[in-house]
């Protein structure tokens, strides 16, 4: 029994006595190690292991770069290999390495080979001609001979001179660069630019070109030969154009089978099914769109895809594509985490030589969205014709032949006396009413139609059994199709008969409200006129008994005592105050019957004027004025002269004997009027008498406190009311108040403008 290590010397000895040296890569420590014949051929003296860049530089330049480039290949990616190699003192080397698994673990390993010469190099002399005979001019496949240094061919065989169409003298006139392309012969120079671009052994695949000018897709095998002492290479043609189209067509194929299959993974669902409903292939949108990958649905049964309540649709499929035909319809799946999809599908059994289904293809078009928009179009009509059947309207649509289509509810049962839509679709209005009532509303239809028009607020009327005439408003719109082409129209009518009872009752009521109006306008005429003649007439005798008393007084003054002259004080008082009432009244009473004339004035000059008119009054009070920037209008100027006369007086007037006035007046700008104001430090008004301020001859205090007659804050509410404002005010007794009053934008031809006063 031999032990393992004999074992290994024995095979040691065995690669010595064949002169091969071996070799281990370990990537533990990324060094090379050799054998001892291996360290021999290479001529190694260390005992130490060397790394990849070491062991290829005891190589030539530049086949070491090839050498390293493998190396690395070998030990990342597995890659075995052979080369050959030409050691630094020009020994021929043929290395190998492959790869070994011990175990678990993988082992990197090769070996090292010396060449002989006649291995590398091809060398033709005299003493060789019957080899050189038997390998070239007996060649069953073309062959030819070129020079590196000039890259004239210097020898045939005669396949050569069969596939390329020339005689042997004509094809040994010619050099490499005349078989060529004109277009590949930039590739010549590369390839031949030195002596050892081809190196010792080359494969290519060129294209060269026949006598007739047909170009071949050629497969050469080159070796490199020495003939007389010049560097050649021999080739051996292999003629691969068909093979070459061959693999042009396929290639087209595969790239239109491959365009096909993205369009169809792009765009469908695919599933193959084996005879036994056992799935053998799902693609990438099928995945997608049902979350079952490939290996939690291969080997299933479709029908973990369907829910049990389509079950019914899911056998008459079976049944249809195990007969041989093609089934079409919508399918709903499940998806594995929840939910459905849907898909257009297509089911088509396959059949082999002997016509027997084997397989089917499930294609289907996603329709998920779509059949969810469907779904919500058919809940979202079923609302809309739920809440147009409770419309207390008619609502109908007609075709273009004016037949009803649709009616809602309340169409008819309320109008058309029907239990069901269904028992008035299809009719008329000849089956409803009258032949001339029904002429006329088919006129409308028709003119809608024709001319694709709507027609609105359409007052119409019919009797009905019992002869009332029934009103109603119709709006009736064309109804176009996709096409913008009118089919037919669509009504909705209201019975409008209680409101136009209504609206007779409003134009009677309105023909009184006219009669009673110029009734009024001739009694305030009237009493217009009679409160002018009256306060006018009134005045006479006032100023007569104010006349007489003064006489009586200046007459009698000797033999009248204090009493006697205090009567007739009071009187000539009462009389004056009564004047006062007349004048004020008879102003009051104006208000509003003589229109002036609107003009543009600046608000700040009636101020100023007030102001001046009440300077005595001012200067005897001390009064202090805070007068704010007014705007520019296009008004009355009298009115407004009259408003702020008053209220500027009230702040003078009404005034504790302790207080110096402080009176303010400004306005604001709004959006629709201009606020005025005037505010004052005076006595204030009780929020007792702040209903009783605008009233006509209301006095607030005694005649003994403060003079008056009550008119004047009347008049101002008359005023601003006729010119479209209102007038109000904000007081704490005791502590002043502030009257407000606005005047309506009129849009005058020049804006208004703020000014200074």
């Amino acid at each position: 029994m031999v032990s393992k290590g004999e074992e290994n010397n024995l095979w040691s000895e065995v690669l010595l006595l064949s002169g091969l040296g071996a070799w281990e890569f370990k990537k533990e420590d990324a060094s090379i190690y050799l054998s001892e014949p291996g360290k021999e051929i290479l001529g190694l003296t260390m005992p130490e292991p060397v790394s990849i860049s070491r062991f290829c530089q005891l190589f030539t330049h530049p086949l070491n770069e090839s050498l390293k480039h493998s190396l690395i290949l070998f030990t990342a990616q597995n890659l075995p290999f052979i080369l050959r190699q030409t050691l630094l003192n020009g020994r021929w080397i043929r290395i190998k390495g492959f790869m070994v698994e011990d175990g678990e673990k993988r082992r990197y390993l090769g070996t090292l080979e010396v060449l002989e010469v006649w291995e590398t190099v091809m060398d033709f002399t005299l003493a060789s001609q019957h080899e050189y005979h038997y390998l070239f001019e007996d060649n069953p496949m073309p062959m030819f001979i070129w020079e590196f240094s000039t890259l004239n061919i210097v020898d045939c065989n005669r396949q050569a001179l069969m596939k390329y169409g020339y005689t042997r003298e004509e094809f040994l006139k010619l050099n490499i660069r005349d078989i060529r392309p004109e277009e590949d012969i930039p590739l010549i120079e590369k390839y031949t630019s030195g002596e050892d671009a081809y190196g010792e052994f080359h494969k290519k695949i060129w294209r060269h070109k026949t006598k007739g000018g047909d170009i071949m897709h050629v497969e050469i095998t080159g070796h490199l030969v020495e003939i007389d002492g010049k560097r050649c290479s021999m080739v051996l043609i292999h003629d691969i154009s068909e093979r070459i189209e061959a693999e042009e067509q396929l290639l087209e194929s595969l790239k239109e089978l491959s365009d096909y299959r993205f369009a169809l993974d792009e765009s469908c669902l695919v599933v193959i099914v084996n005879a036994e409903k056992k799935v053998e292939y799902v693609n990438q949108k099928f995945q997608e769109t049902s979350g079952f990958d490939t290996a939690g649905i291969n080997g299933s049964s479709l029908q973990i895809l369907y829910p049990e309540e389509d079950d019914s649709l899911i056998r008459e499929c079976w049944e249809e594509i195990r007969s041989g035909k093609v089934w079409r319809g919508e399918l709903r799946g499940t998806k594995r985490e929840g939910g459905y999809f849907w898909a257009n599908t297509v089911v088509v059994p396959i059949r082999d030589n002997k016509r027997a289904v084997y397989r089917y293809i499930w294609v289907g078009y996603d329709i998920t969205s779509k059949k969810s928009l469907d779904l919500a179009l058919v809940e979202e009509r079923s609302i809309l014709r739920a809440i147009i059947d409770n419309l207390p309207i008619q609502i109908y649509v007609k075709d273009l032949q004016g037949r009803h289509i649709i009616n809602n509810k309340f169409q008819y049962e309320n109008f058309l006396g029907a239990t069901t839509e269904q028992e008035t679709l299809g009719k008329t209005v000849m089956d409803y009413f009258s032949k001339d009532k029904a002429a006329d509303m088919m006129a409308y239809d028709q003119m809608i139609i024709q001319t694709g028009k709507s027609v609105l607020n359409l007052e119409e009327h019919y009797f009905d059994e019992e002869g009332e005439k029934i009103w109603l408003l119709t709006n009736k719109v064309p109804l176009f199709d996709s096409q913008g082409q009118v089919m037919g129209l669509v009504g909705m009518s209201k019975d409008v008969t209680k409101r136009k009872k209504e609206e007779e009752k409003l134009k009677n009521l309105y023909k009184e409200l006219e009669l009673k109006a110029k009734e009024l306008e001739i009694s305030n005429q009237e009493l217009e006129q009679f409160a002018y003649v009256a306060s006018h007439d009134l005045q006479e005798p006032l100023r007569m008994i104010t006349g007489f008393l003064g006489l009586l007084e200046k007459k009698y003054d000797s033999i009248l005592d204090d009493k006697g002259r205090q009567y007739i004080h009071f009187a000539v008082d009462g009389a004056m105050r009564m004047k006062s009432i007349i004048i004020d009244l008879l102003a009051y009473s104006r208000v509003g019957r003589k229109e002036e004339k609107a003009k543009f004035i600046n608000v700040g000059e009636i101020v100023e004027n007030i102001i001046k008119l009440n300077k005595a009054l001012i200067h005897q009070k001390h009064a202090r004025f805070k007068v704010h920037p007014f705007p520019r209008l296009y008004i009355p100027i009298s009115p407004l002269h009259q408003v702020f006369q008053n209220l500027i007086s009230n702040s003078l007037k009404y005034q504790s004997t302790e207080n110096t006035p402080q009176i303010e007046i400004g306005c604001k700008e709004r959006r629709k009027d201009w606020c005025f104001y005037v505010k004052d430090n005076g006595i204030g008004i009780s929020t007792v008498y702040s209903e009783k301020v605008f009233v006509l001859f209301s006095r607030l205090h005694s005649k003994n406190e403060y003079s008056g007659t009550g008119i004047g804050l009347a008049m101002c509410k008359k005023i601003i009311e006729n010119l479209g404002g209102k007038i109000w005010f904000r007081s704490s007794e005791g502590r002043g108040s502030t009257f407000y009053f606005t005047v309506p934008k009129i849009a005058p031809k020049d804006p208004p403008r703020i000014q200074g006063v």
